[in-house]
C-alpha cells in the first residue's frame, strides 16, 4: 500500500476512541480474533493457539493502518478496523476497509459509528479519493452495517476470494467517491441508465 500517511490522533466518536494497538491489549484481542463466527465471516482463521495470537496481534501492532475499536467510557476493546490495499482499482488514489467485531458487542451500531470515522478520517486527512469495502454474499450483518455508513452498492464479483479452508465465496462491492462525500450526494457517475 502507498504510504497515505503516518498514524496520527487516535480517531474519536461520541462512544469510541480508534487507537493504535499494543501487545498488552491481548485478551480484547482474543474476543474476536479466537472467535470461529467473526472470524470465518471476515474471511480470517481463528487464533487456535497462544503463539497464533501473538503472532497476529504483532501483525496489529506493527500495521500503521489497524486501530483497536475502544469503548470511550470503559477502554474496554469491542474489535478491529483497519485500511487495506483496494486490490480492485488501478493508479486510482483509493483505500479499502476491513473490520471485525466481538460478538458480545454486536447490535450496538459500534461497527457502524467506527467506519463513519474512518471514511471521514479517510478523506479528511488521507485525501483519499475513493474509500471501498466489500463483504461476502452471505454476511447480511456486514450489508447493514456498511449501508448504514452510506457506502453505495458497486457490483458483486463472483468467485472473488478463497479462504484458508478452501471455500470461495461472492463479494458484493460498495464504495464512497469524494464528490459524494463532500456533496453528501451520489454521483451522476452512478445513476447508470
Amino acid at each position: 500500500m502507498r504510504n497515505f500517511w503516518e498514524r496520527g490522533a487516535d480517531i474519536e466518536t461520541e462512544r469510541l476512541r480508534l487507537r493504535a494497538w499494543s501487545m498488552h491489549d491481548m485478551q480484547g484481542f482474543l474476543l474476536f480474533a479466537a472467535d470461529p463466527e467473526v472470524m470465518m465471516a471476515a474471511g480470517s482463521k481463528p487464533v487456535l493457539s497462544a503463539d497464533e495470537a501473538r503472532a497476529e496481534l504483532r501483525r496489529s501492532v506493527n500495521d500503521p493502518y489497524a486501530y483497536a475499536i475502544t469503548l470511550k467510557s470503559t477502554g474496554e476493546i469491542v474489535g478491529k478496523i483497519k485500511y487495506q490495499r483496494d486490490n480492485s482499482r488501478y493508479n486510482v488514489h483509493s483505500i479499502s476497509i476491513g473490520y471485525e467485531l466481538a460478538r458480545r458487542y454486536w447490535g450496538n451500531g459500534y461497527m457502524t459509528e467506527a467506519l463513519r470515522s474512518m471514511v471521514r478520517n479517510a478523506f479528511d486527512v488521507m485525501q483519499v479519493d475513493l474509500v471501498a469495502i466489500g463483504h461476502f454474499t452471505e454476511n447480511d450483518r456486514s450489508r447493514h452495517v456498511i449501508e448504514r455508513a452510506g457506502f453505495l452498492f458497486d457490483g458483486v464479483t463472483p468467485y472473488a476470494f478463497k479462504r484458508f479452508d478452501g471455500r470461495v465465496f461472492d463479494e458484493v462491492n460498495y464504495s464512497i467517491l469524494r464528490e459524494e462525500y463532500e456533496s453528501g450526494s451520489v454521483s451522476p457517475r452512478r445513476r447508470f441508465s
